[in-house]
């Protein structure tokens, strides 16, 4: 097989070192199983090039050396007859050397894993037999749900605290530039770094500061918390995400910051939407529309009530929503978290379009969705890569293709599903596997050749295990349980 050069090697080891020390930073504790597995996953997912056996060995932090004596160890502690394991040998196997039964069973037991994890064996079980929670075993669950509970928990018991005004500037710096990479960033490193920014800010909270500073760490608080729920809705956890939007709210209500408050209700009507809790997500945006009257994110809580009002069946309150998200933006005068942080905060022109293209396909107006959904991949096209989201890009592609099939035209149909499949695992967020799923299960006869075995090993092959995505509790469907996390 080929293998990295040394130079090649010491940048992935590097690079492995990296993904470590940032995700045991942001657990501020020793990790779980679970934990190093995902770290061994997220480092494969960076350094393709090496083995799954190796990357399991640079999660877990050890050398070479270190690992065989913890080999050796493990063999006396579950008395079981030590065999000559040498240097060369382990090497040979982060090379690609598959060992014999007997050191794979061993070597399973010291990584706590099996042979398919290790590289060792191929798993030819069929997708739709594997247990639908095999994701959720293999990812950190912990780790977000953890993040999310804080998040809740420190919300309510806020007070106020004291640090220097250079302090401040540098973790408003930090949070505007997190939202702004989010757009073109894989979503689990992110979520990694924007942990460790809220716990920063959570304890410069607990130190004592002028009222004037508390509100801005309050601001800059619920800021990443709607981050978090944006990444935990992109990985597939819809309860994280809504107890992390919740608290964002929260945050937003004792700064004062009515903008995060609105931003905040819409990520709740988002997941609302996801739950095909419709009449929820009608509650949250009119909530959200208390505090945002006009501007870019007026515009998208008018949006989301359109897309709720639409599944809802409310086809006269959905176009009128239409027609108020429109004027909405017109009316706009910016704001602090929509125009000034912007980057995922941000509802340019092209999600518009994109939101639009999804109400009208929950209308049945297939052919405005089209029309709708072209607009915002010309939009997205001509976009800076700083403004050019590749989630909201891709979801247009998908549901532009769901509505050809509608319109019976399957060719088109297939040149707008084509580029979504050569995104690269870690883009690929949840709700873009889900719609391409329920596009194969009701179009697959339209959707021939080569196309519809890609789109099926898409499918089967599901999120990756690095992204830290878990499967959604209940399936979605097409043109109605998918929910827009972005």
């Amino acid at each position: 097989m080929t293998t990295p050069s040394r130079g090649g090697d010491r940048s992935a080891i590097q690079i492995a070192g990296g993904i470590r020390e940032r995700t045991l930073a942001a657990l501020g504790g020793p990790p779980t199983t679970a934990v190093l597995h995902q770290i061994a996953d997220e480092i494969h997912l960076c350094c393709p090039r090496l083995t799954r056996f190796k990357c399991l060995r640079l999660a877990y932090g050890w050398t070479v050396e270190e690992a065989i004596e913890r080999f050796h160890a493990m063999c006396d502690r579950e008395q079981v007859k030590r065999r000559g394991l040498s240097e060369r040998s382990w090497r040979e196997w982060e090379a690609g050397a598959r060992p014999d039964r007997d050191y794979t069973d061993l070597l399973c037991r010291l990584l706590e894993t099996g042979p398919v994890q290790l590289g060792f064996a191929k798993d030819y079980t069929p997708p739709e037999m594997r247990p639908p929670d095999v994701w959720r075993r293999r990812t950190a669950p912990d780790l977000i749900s953890a993040a999310a509970r804080e998040a809740s928990e420190h919300a309510e018991r806020v007070e106020t605290s004291e640090i220097g005004d250079s302090t401040l500037e540098r973790l408003r710096t930090q949070v505007i530039w997190l939202s702004r990479r989010y757009v073109w960033e894989a979503p689990l490193p992110l979520f990694v770094e924007m942990r460790a920014l809220q716990e920063q800010t959570r304890r410069a909270l607990e130190r004592r500061v002028h009222p004037a500073q508390a509100g801005e760490l309050f601001f800059l608080a619920g800021t990443l918390c709607g981050l978090m729920a944006n990444a935990s809705m992109d990985m597939g956890r819809r309860v994280p995400a809504d107890t992390l939007a919740r608290a964002a709210w929260t945050y937003g209500r004792i700064s004062g910051h009515r903008s995060l408050m609105g931003w905040a209700r819409g990520m709740q009507a988002s997941v609302a939407l996801w739950d095909r809790r419709y009449e929820d997500a009608v509650g949250y945006a009119e909530d959200g529309l208390t505090t945002l009257h006009r501007g870019q994110g007026a515009a998208r809580l008018h949006l989301l009530r359109a897309r709720a009002g639409a599944m809802l069946g409310r086809t006269r309150e959905a176009e009128d929503d239409l027609l108020k998200a429109a004027d909405a933006r017109e009316a706009g005068t910016g704001d602090e978290l929509h125009d000034g942080f912007a980057g995922e905060f941000a509802f340019r022109p092209a999600k518009h379009a994109y939101y639009a293209a999804v109400t009208h396909l929950h209308l049945g107006q297939a052919g405005r969705a089209i029309e709708q959904a072209r607009t915002a991949l010309g939009l997205y096209a001509r976009e800076d890569r700083q403004n050019r989201s590749y989630g909201c890009e891709a979801m247009a592609g998908a549901h532009l293709a769901v509505a050809l099939l509608l319109e019976d035209d399957p060719g088109a149909a297939e040149r707008a599903l084509t580029p979504l499949l050569d995104l690269p695992p870690e883009r690929r967020i949840d709700s873009l596997a889900e719609t391409l799923q329920s596009t194969v299960l009701t179009c697959t006869p339209m959707v021939r050749g080569e196309l519809a075995g890609r789109l099926e090993a898409f499918c089967a092959t599901g999120l990756p295990q690095s992204a830290a995505r878990a499967l959604p509790e209940a399936p979605s469907e097409a043109l109605g349980g998918e929910g827009d996390p972005r």
